[in-house]
C-alpha cells in the first residue's frame, strides 16, 4: 500500500489530501453538533475546531514527514548501492551531459586513462580520446541531440581507441547508453582496456602463424622421408630385364605421407631371386623407422651363403628384438625362388597367408607355419615350406590393409573377396595380378579415406630357359 503510494503522481497526491481533508473536517463539524446539541457559543465553537485542526494537521505533518525521511533513506540507500557498484566495478565508467562535459569517473578509470577525478569532471569527454575522434566526438552528440537517432547508444560492445594522460593511445572495449536525472540527458559509458588483451591475441596470432610454419616445414620433412622411404623400395620395373624366367611386380601405398609397410626382391645368386614383404606395428615416424631398421638386416642376412628363410627370420627376430626399446614388432613373409628349377622355400613370421596356384591350378592360400611375430621374444623358433612352381603359375603376398580395406558401410574387403576375386580372373601375370586387385579395393571403398598402408607384391613363373619377354 505504502509503495502505491508513493508512486502516484505527486498533484494526484496533493489532491487525494485535499479531499479526504475536507471529508473529515465535514465529518467533524456534524459530529460537533449533534454531540453539543447546538449549544456552543462562537467563540467555544472555534476554539474546539482551532484545536482539533491543530491537531489532525500534527498528525498529518508528522506522517508526511515519516514518509519523506523513509523516501529519503531509500534514495540515499540506492544511491550507495549504485556508487558501491560503480567504485568497485572493474570496468571504467564515465558519465557526461549532453554537452560532452564529463561528470563522474569511477576509480577504475581514473586508473584506466592515468588522471584523477579533481582533473577529469568538468572538462571534455574528448580529451580520453586520440584524433580525429577527438574533434568529431561534440558532432556526434549534437547530431543525436538533432535526430534522436542513436549510431553507438545502446549498441553491443564496440572497439574504439582512447588515450591515457601520457599521449599513449589504447584499444578498448566501450558500451554506451542513455539516461535522464532531474529531466537533464545524461551518457553514460563503460569502457574495458583491451590492452592486455590485443597482444594476447596478437600473441595467439604468432603463434599461430609459427604453427603453421612448423607444421609446413613438418610436412615437408614428412613429404621427403615419404619420398627417400620410396626410393628404398625396388620400384624400377622390371627389376632384373635379363632374367626371362621369371616376372615380378610390387606396390606400395601408405595411408599416411610415410608407411611402416615394406616389400624387397633383390638376386641372391645366379639362379635364386629373394622376396620379402613385411608390415611394422603402428603407423608413421616411428615405424618408418623401424622398417628401414629391419630391411638393412634382412638384406645383410639373405646375402650370406646357404641361409634359409627360417634361419634368416630367426637371426633377424634376435636382432630386432636387441634393439626394440619401443616394443613394435614386425610381421614378414619372405621366400628364395630358384628360377632354374621353380622350387619356392618360404618362411612365415604372423603375416598374412599369400596365394598362388601351383598348388592345385587354381588360386589358393598357400599353408603357411604357426610362427611368432619378430622383435616380441628372442629365439622364438620358425619352419620352412617348399612350394613347386611351374611355367604359369604365380604367387602373390600383400599386407593386412588389402584385406582391411573398409568401405562407407565400414565392411571389409576380406580374405574371402580376395581369394574369390583371384580365383575367378585367371590372371597370372605379376604386373596385372596388383592392378587387378588394387582397382577392386578402389571401386570397393568407394572413396573412403585410406586407414592402412595396402602393400602387394606378385611373381610369374614364367620356366626356365624362356626367352619371351
Amino acid at each position: 500500500m505504502k509503495n502505491f503510494f508513493y508512486k502516484l503522481l505527486p498533484i494526484v497526491q496533493l489532491i487525494g489530501i485535499f479531499f479526504c481533508t475536507a471529508l473529515l473536517m465535514v465529518a467533524y463539524e456534524l459530529l460537533k453538533e449533534i454531540f453539543f446539541e447546538g449549544k456552543l457559543t462562537l467563540w467555544e465553537s472555534h476554539t474546539i475546531t482551532v484545536i482539533v485542526t491543530a491537531t489532525f494537521a500534527t498528525v498529518v505533518a508528522f506522517f508526511m514527514r515519516k514518509c519523506a525521511d523513509n523516501l529519503v533513506q531509500e534514495a540515499q540507500e540506492a544511491q550507495a548501492k549504485v556508487t558501491g557498484i560503480i567504485t568497485h566495478l572493474f570496468d571504467a565508467v564515465i558519465m557526461i551531459d549532453e554537452c560532452g562535459i564529463i561528470e563522474t569517473v569511477n576509480p577504475a578509470a581514473e586508473k584506466m586513462f592515468g588522471y584523477s577525478s579533481e582533473k577529469l569532471i568538468g572538462r571534455n569527454v574528448n580529451i580520453l580520446m586520440p584524433e580525429p575522434y577527438a574533434s568529431e566526438h561534440n558532432s556526434y552528440i549534437q547530431n543525436y541531440l538533432t535526430t534522436k537517432v542513436p549510431k553507438i547508444l545502446g549498441k553491443s560492445r564496440r572497439e574504439v581507441l582512447g588515450m591515457r594522460a601520457n599521449g599513449e593511445i589504447f584499444p578498448m572495449d566501450l558500451i554506451t547508453s542513455k539516461m535522464c536525472i532531474d529531466g537533464r540527458l545524461e551518457f553514460i559509458g563503460i569502457v574495458r582496456d583491451m590492452t592486455d588483451y590485443k597482444r594476447a591475441e596478437d600473441e595467439v596470432k604468432r603463434l599461430r602463424q609459427s604453427e603453421i610454419q612448423m607444421f609446413e616445414h613438418l610436412q615437408h620433412e614428412l613429404e621427403t622421408a615419404g619420398r627417400v622411404q620410396a626410393s628404398m623400395l625396388p620400384s624400377n620395373f622390371p627389376l632384373f630385364p635379363q632374367n626371362k624366367e621369371f616376372n615380378v611386380f610390387a606396390s606400395m601405398n601408405p595411408a599416411k605421407l610415410i608407411g611402416g609397410d615394406f616389400y624387397d626382391v633383390f638376386l641372391v645368386d645366379m639362379d635364386k631371386v629373394f622376396i620379402v614383404i613385411g608390415d611394422v606395428s603402428g603407423k608413421g615416424i616411428s615405424a618408418a623407422l623401424h622398417m628401414v631398421h629391419c630391411m638393412a638386416d634382412l638384406r645383410l642376412l639373405a646375402l650370406r651363403d646357404e641361409l634359409q628363410p627360417d634361419r634368416i627370420l630367426f637371426e633377424l627376430n634376435n636382432l630386432l628384438c636387441e634393439n626394440n626399446s619401443v616394443g613394435m614388432f614386425i610381421t614378414v613373409f619372405c621366400g628364395i625362388f630358384n628360377f632354374q628349377t621353380g622350387e619356392f622355400v618360404y618362411s612365415n613370421a604372423g603375416h598374412n597367408p599369400p596365394l598362388s596356384n601351383a598348388m592345385t591350378g587354381c588360386f589358393d592360400f598357400m599353408p603357411v607355419p604357426k610362427s611368432i611375430v619378430l622383435g616380441y621374444i628372442n629365439d622364438a623358433k620358425y619352419s620352412s615350406f617348399n612350394l613347386q612352381l611351374k611355367s604359369g603359375d604365380s604367387i602373390f603376398l600383400y599386407t593386412d590393409g588389402v584385406t582391411e580395406a573398409e568401405n562407407q558401410q565400414q565392411d571389409l574387403f576380406s580374405d574371402e573377396k580376395l581369394l574369390e576375386l583371384l580365383a575367378n580372373s585367371g590372371e597370372v601375370c605379376a604386373r596385372k595380378i596388383v592392378e587387378l586387385v588394387k582397382a577392386e579395393i578402389d571401386t570397393f571403398t568407394e572413396g573412403v579415406e585410406q586407414s592402412d598402408d595396402i602393400t602387394m607384391l606378385s611373381l610369374n613363373y614364367l620356366g626356365a630357359n624362356n626367352f619371351d619377354i
